[in-house]
């Protein structure tokens, strides 16, 4: 094809009115021979919400806490299990530089660990309960393994032996003066004092099994498998940590610059990151007056998170490329939907709306997930164009995913490029009958990581690292549902030969 009609063509795709005018546009600054025509439809997009059991809860952020959510009244708990990662190089002072006891025996002075959060929802003075649980090493969270937000905790806790500790909490640490919390520079946190035999055993083992401390897996197999974070009672906030840390205090004897003798205070920290296990589990309680099917019924649809409310969007590929369409090339397809106003009352605060909402084939979800893919512009989109002003979500263009439905379903079915209509429709029948799912997206709140860079000339850009299953508290109330059908802008071109 001349190139010279690439950027004609896309001039008349930006200027094609999307409505419901099926006229062709014609191109009239074409040269002689082959002609392209663009076209502008729109088609409806039925939408329903989707209730989810759990989702893949393999991230570094854990939430904990128990939440009402204001506009349907669904109590929400959150707690975690966690790891902890040996570092690199790692190494504690020679055996006989321990401070040691009366009976010359290994001591730590104590054990503690600490989660440590910016982010959380809700109350700051709401009184929680937490109880810590240490994990067995019979039964290890592997790496290899997918774990889902409906986890069950029992499975991997050791029991009436391991180390059991309750505390309450709340977000606002109120044993401090007014002046040192409310500063930016101050890093809250929950402070869980293990025993400090704990601390102890954790010493011994290091001494007498070296093996045990070459890497993470040995460490987390055979000393410390971790910890589950049971949101025990409370209702009223949930708070988000990137960070925990199990440290253990000694003292050893040193030397100064001078060569005199002295005692240090050591502290040794395992950190829970990316190289280990955090999962997250979430229980959603409705309440007496409210089932998933009533709110499935309402004139709109919901994504929830973590409850596990998705919006389902069946794409109407069949009407888009059945008759005249079937040949034509689809340049763009456009969906904005729009965001209501929450509808809580009283004085409670609506949850925030997700920043992100990602399109995604219903199919391939799960797999979307787990193998931690990206959007791809070819089964999977993301839409950030979420703002206050706006309320609404927009998917600027995912013509890329119709034209995949439309060579998987001919693919499938059988259909030839010299079947006529009728042809076609009774092979796409039986086809769709095996694959219900086969043109079904799913819009789901996620969280998005970015890493910035910059170019020779100093302009910056942001590169997505990651999509992971939103695991906060978010909320929105999305317009279609039930009998209120969306609609979805088409532009077509076509190439007409002389």
């Amino acid at each position: 094809m001349n190139k010279m009609l690439w950027p004609l063509l896309t001039a008349a795709i930006i200027f094609a009115a999307c409505d419901d005018n099926t006229q062709m546009i014609g191109m009239d600054m074409m040269p002689d021979g082959d002609n392209i025509t663009a076209q502008g439809k729109v088609y409806t997009v039925d939408t329903r919400t989707v209730q989810v059991d759990s989702v893949l809860a393999n991230t570094s952020t854990c939430y904990l806490g128990s939440l009402i959510d204001p506009e349907l009244r669904i109590k929400t708990t959150c707690d975690f299990l966690t790891q902890f990662h040996l570092p690199e190089q790692f190494s504690l002072p020679p055996i006989d530089r321990l401070i040691k006891d009366k009976e010359d025996n290994i001591v730590a002075d104590s054990c503690d660990i600490r989660l440590y959060f910016e982010e959380y929802t809700g109350d700051s003075l709401a009184t929680m309960k937490l109880s810590v649980q240490e994990l067995s090493k019979d039964r290890v969270m592997e790496e290899s393994k997918a774990y889902y937000s409906n986890i069950d905790p029992s499975i991997y806790v050791k029991g009436d032996e391991g180390v059991n500790k309750t505390l309450t909490y709340s977000v606002k640490d109120l044993s401090r003066p007014e002046s040192e919390t409310s500063g930016s520079t101050y890093y809250r946190q929950i402070v869980v004092k293990l025993p400090q035999e704990y601390g102890t055993k954790l010493l011994h083992d290091y001494y007498e099994h070296p093996e045990y401390f070459t890497n993470s897996y040995q460490f987390i197999h055979n000393v410390c498998p971790g910890f589950y974070f049971q949101s025990a009672g409370g209702i009223g906030s949930m708070v988000k940590s990137k960070m925990m840390a199990l440290n253990v205090y000694f003292q050893y004897h040193a030397q100064t610059d001078a060569g005199n003798d002295t005692i240090i205070d050591g502290m040794q920290r395992f950190g829970a990151t990316e190289e280990v296990i955090q999962s997250t589990r979430t229980d959603n309680e409705y309440p007496g007056s409210i089932t998933f099917d009533e709110i499935s019924q309402h004139a709109c649809t919901y994504v929830k998170s973590p409850a596990g409310f998705f919006t389902e969007l069946t794409l109407p590929v069949h009407e888009i490329v059945a008759g005249e369409h079937y040949t034509d090339s689809i340049n763009q397809a456009q969906i904005t939907i729009r965001k209501y106003l929450s509808s809580a009352t009283g004085s409670e605060t609506p949850l925030p709306a997700p920043t992100y909402l990602l399109m995604v084939r219903k199919d391939k979800m799960n797999e979307f997930f787990e193998q931690n893919k990206l959007p791809d512009g070819s089964d999977a989109y993301l839409s950030s164009q979420f703002t206050s002003s706006s309320s609404a979500y927009q998917f600027a263009n995912f013509s890329q995913l119709i034209t995949n439905l439309r060579i998987e379903r001919d693919k499938g079915s059988g259909v030839k490029p010299g079947d006529d209509e009728a042809t076609r429709n009774s092979r796409y029948a039986e086809w769709e009958r095996q694959h219900p799912d086969w043109n079904k997206v799913m819009l789901i709140p996620v969280e998005v990581n970015t890493i910035k860079s910059s170019n020779y000339y100093g302009q910056s850009s942001e590169t997505i690292q990651s999509v992971r299953h939103q695991l906060g508290m978010n909320s929105a109330r999305l317009e279609g549902g039930q009998g209120q059908p969306l609609q979805m802008q088409i532009i077509y071109s076509r190439l007409n030969r002389k």
